[in-house]
Order: structure tokens, then C-alpha cells, then sequence
């Protein structure tokens, strides 16, 4: 059985989906939020700010973003 998660690790498990260009998680994890407007603008917001940092790094400095938030995401699941 799996436990809910709280509101810092559904963030953060959108937010590493998006650092990813994992189109298909974000929509899994989009379609828990509470309704279609919601949904709508985190996925847009969550893409567009994704796709400015990516254009302002250079591949070594992403791959250093998306190992942070891995490991924030993993800090997290430890301590619940």
C-alpha cells in the first residue's frame, strides 16, 4: 500500500518530471491536481521554465539540475 504524498513531494516529483522532458509522467502526475485550469497552467509553467534554464546551461550544468532535484526527490521519500 502505498502512502499519500505530501504537497513538497508531488511538487518536487512535477517539477523532476518537467527537468526531465518526461512528457508522459508529467501528465500522470498533472492529472492528480485538483482540477483541468490547474492542471493546465502547472504543466505550461512548469514546461516554459524548464525550457529557459536548458537554454541558458550548458548540458554538464543540467545534468548537475536534474541530479539535485533527484536527490532532493530521494530526501524526501527517505524521511516520510
Amino acid at each position: 500500500m502505498s502512502r499519500e504524498q505530501t504537497p513538497e513531494q508531488k511538487v518536487t516529483a512535477l517539477a523532476l518530471a518537467a527537468l526531465r522532458f518526461d512528457g508522459p509522467g508529467l501528465v500522470v502526475l498533472l492529472a492528480d491536481l485538483p482540477d483541468d485550469e490547474v492542471r493546465t497552467a502547472c504543466g505550461f509553467a512548469l514546461q516554459a521554465i524548464c525550457e529557459g534554464f536548458h537554454s541558458i546551461l550548458n548540458d554538464e550544468a543540467w545534468l548537475a539540475v536534474v541530479a539535485s532535484a533527484q536527490a532532493h526527490a530521494a530526501s524526501l521519500a527517505h524521511d516520510s
